[in-house]
């Protein structure tokens, strides 16, 4: 699994660093009617690249582990995270300081607006 301090290279985008790494506490056990019980270990990660390959930092990685028949495999293709183990995750982050301030007040607008307009 990965590690923060970890510097790896993406195809097609550069070197890259590992800064910070949130995980869930426990994975999410699935089951699959092919190989029956999996454990699935979405994770966000923050990470330095570089040579930035855009305005917007492109920081942000939500890369996956599955064990399947006691193998722990990475995740190739978008995860499909369920809403409990998304909020974890993205609890996890805030309390690392993944975001700055003012996306946390940005974000934290978006979601009191929602909400009002559901109260209204």
């Amino acid at each position: 699994m990965i590690k923060v301090g970890h510097t790896k290279k993406a195809k097609y985008w550069g070197e890259y660093k590992v800064k910070k790494i949130a995980r869930l506490a426990k994975p999410v056990l699935c089951y699959s009617q092919e190989k029956g019980e999996v454990e699935f270990m979405p994770t966000i990660v923050q990470i330095e690249w570089k040579t930035v390959p855009s305005a917007d930092n492109n920081e942000y990685w939500f890369p996956y582990w599955q064990t399947i028949e006691g193998k722990e495999k990475y995740g190739q293709f978008a995860p499909m995270i369920g809403a409990n183990a998304l909020l974890e995750l993205l609890n996890e982050a805030i309390k690392q300081d993944f975001f700055s301030r003012e996306f946390l007040q940005e974000l934290g607008k978006s979601i009191n607006k929602k909400l009002d307009n559901q109260l209204a």
